[in-house]
């Protein structure tokens, strides 16, 4: 019976926070829900990059009565805007204007992204492409031919004399001994 009755408080109060959750602020009145929307348009002119409804300084709080009190008179939330712009500037709004100088801020960046993928996509391009070869169809005999007219034949450029460590047809040295140096007895000298 415990299990039971704690299933069910488990439950209701599961459905109370699923409630409280979906009301997503409908309950609160209309002029209080506009009042918060338009703080979190409005910057604080001491915290950079925060907003009044986010700071917690002594003059966003003045600043929240204010748009308060001005949509109880009746203001636009345009004409709020407004007021604080003429006594803190444009850089109290936290989108910045969308003409004069303002639209610079709404353009760069998505040009500047634009030119950053244009150049990788370039760049991967240009990497995926086989290398260039300046080898023609008869392969490695267009290197050999060139090196040839470069260098010249090393055949024409031999004085005919033997070479005493190169081996002849038959598998001698040039002074007459087999593969391995012999001694004048006919045994391998050990290295001392």
């Amino acid at each position: 019976m415990k299990i039971v009755v704690f299933a069910a408080v488990v439950l209701a109060s599961l459905a109370a926070f699923g409630c409280a959750a979906v009301d997503g602020g409908r309950g609160a009145p209309e002029l209080e829900r506009r009042a918060h929307e338009l703080n979190k348009t409005v910057m604080c002119p001491l915290c950079p990059g925060e907003s009044i409804d986010q700071s917690q300084n002594p003059l966003s709080v003045q600043m929240r009565a204010v748009v308060s009190e001005k949509i109880a008179e009746g203001w636009t939330d345009d004409e709020i805007r407004d007021f604080f712009v003429e006594r803190y500037g444009p850089t109290v709004l936290m989108e910045p204007p969308t003409e004069g100088m303002g639209l610079v801020a709404w353009l760069v960046p998505p040009i500047a992204v634009a030119v950053v993928v244009g150049g990788l996509l370039g760049v991967l391009i240009w990497l995926s492409r086989p290398p260039k070869t300046d080898v023609d169809e008869g392969g490695l005999e267009g290197y050999r031919f060139r090196a040839h007219v470069i260098f010249g034949d090393d055949d024409e450029d031999s004085d005919d004399e033997p070479d005493p460590d190169a081996d002849d047809a038959d598998g001698e040295n040039a002074d007459g001994g087999g593969d391995s140096p012999k001694s004048d007895g006919g045994e391998r000298e050990d290295a001392r």
